[in-house]
């Protein structure tokens, strides 16, 4: 069983902001502040909040080698990502992987370095959509496996890769978005409860 929210309505004052971060644990609160710009800093606190209330309560990370964070044991798997137009976080009994990305990100040295030969036609036909949401697939995996990103991105979505692993895409045309999400479950029946 997994759950994942995206949400793509991140108007908030600069009040507001900075009462959501104040409201984060400190060690999450340094985390954001991290970020130099606002924007960074809110969509890193409005995840962090969005997965606690998820969660129904407070999560404390602790890292991977790659850097993805986990919470301690018995606890559900998460996964959170944001980007200016969106913020996404699942959390689920198994490893669980989200991404999100604003449009507009293709390039074509880009995809020649992180796109399969198939990925390339399928941009081709696409454009900008397609490119983005192959990106968030090939980054959902990623984060699921916990790896991150690797040095071979053209072969992230390869049938071995993708054994046992179903992700589910979208984006939102208006907002200028595409998500992904990866999960695992052998049998390939899940229990859903997904909201955008």
């Amino acid at each position: 069983m997994f759950q994942y929210r995206i949400i793509d309505n991140l108007d908030l004052s600069p009040e507001e902001i900075e009462e959501l971060i104040n409201s984060l644990p400190e060690w999450r609160k340094e985390g954001a502040k991290k970020f130099k710009r606002v924007q960074g800093q809110k969509e890193n606190a409005m995840a962090y909040d969005l997965l606690r209330k998820m969660l129904g309560y407070e999560p404390y990370f602790e890292y991977g080698s790659h850097g993805k964070p986990y919470s301690g044991k018995g606890e559900k798997c998460f996964n959170m990502a944001h980007c200016k137009n969106a913020i996404g976080v699942i959390i689920g009994d198994n490893e669980v992987g989200i991404d999100v990305e604003c449009m507009g990100r293709y390039k074509p040295a880009l995809a020649e370095y992180a796109m399969s030969e198939a990925e390339l036609k399928e941009i081709e036909e696409g454009g900008d959509i397609a490119f983005t949401m192959l990106w968030t697939k090939k980054e959902a995996l990623l984060k699921l496996t916990g790896e991150g990103i690797v040095d071979d991105l053209k072969n992230v979505l390869t049938s071995e890769r993708m054994k046992n692993v179903k992700i589910i895409s979208g984006y939102d045309e208006e907002k200028q978005y595409a998500w992904s999400i990866a999960y695992t479950n052998a049998d390939g029946n899940a229990d859903v409860d997904g909201m955008l």
